[in-house]
């Protein structure tokens, strides 16, 4: 790891190149490119821009892990779950994935949708929210007028519980198989068209 150059504010450099501890903020353990937050009974991970990619990711994530299970606090682990949001800027849903928004009024287009909902899929709770064209202000460039953008989102959860893992090897497996199942729906709602595009 690289030395950190300027934390965000709230944090101080810890003797641990790279990491800063907060106890008293909102971020527990910090990078250049995570950060990890303490919530009750959890550890939140997330990318401090855009998503880096999986290799890249998953690495900062079993060094944080590693760090988190050497203090011999954690005694088990309960529960795994990894979120994958994207955004898609002026997109309409309906022309990329593979699911239908429409209703019992035929003659009636919506502006926006907003779909939710949970399955059970390989052992694991998904968690799917699909937005279409959700208007989002968005500040646009310096000295302009914020915008109203619509905005589609495609949320996909996925959540492995109750477990009792001890060994950060075999929580790092479980993380790897939410992953993939993560993975295998978020591309399983995509047209073959718009993967082209990716």
């Amino acid at each position: 790891t690289r030395p950190l150059k300027s934390p965000p504010p709230g944090l101080q450099t810890n003797p641990i190149a790279g990491v800063a501890i907060n106890m008293g903020g909102q971020s527990l353990l910090y990078n250049d490119k995570i950060s990890i937050r303490l919530l009750p009974n959890s550890f939140v991970f997330s990318c401090l821009d855009k998503y880096i990619g999986w290799e890249s990711y998953k690495p900062e994530i079993d060094k944080a892990l590693k760090i988190i299970g050497n203090t011999g606090q954690i005694v088990k682990w309960n529960r795994v779950g990894l979120r994958y949001i994207t955004e898609y800027l002026k997109t309409d849903l309906r022309n990329c994935t593979k699911f239908s928004f429409s209703f019992g009024f035929q003659d009636v287009q919506s502006i926006s949708t907003a779909f939710r909902t949970e399955f059970e899929y390989k052992s694991a709770k998904v968690i799917l929210n699909l937005n279409n064209k959700i208007p989002i202000v968005r500040q646009q460039a310096t000295n302009r007028e914020p915008e109203v953008i619509p905005t589609s989102i495609i949320d996909v959860d996925v959540i492995r519980e109750p477990l009792e893992i001890e060994k950060i090897d075999d929580l790092a497996g479980i993380i790897d198989q939410v992953h993939e199942i993560e993975k295998e729906v978020f591309f399983s709602l995509l047209t073959d068209d718009f993967l082209k595009t990716l």
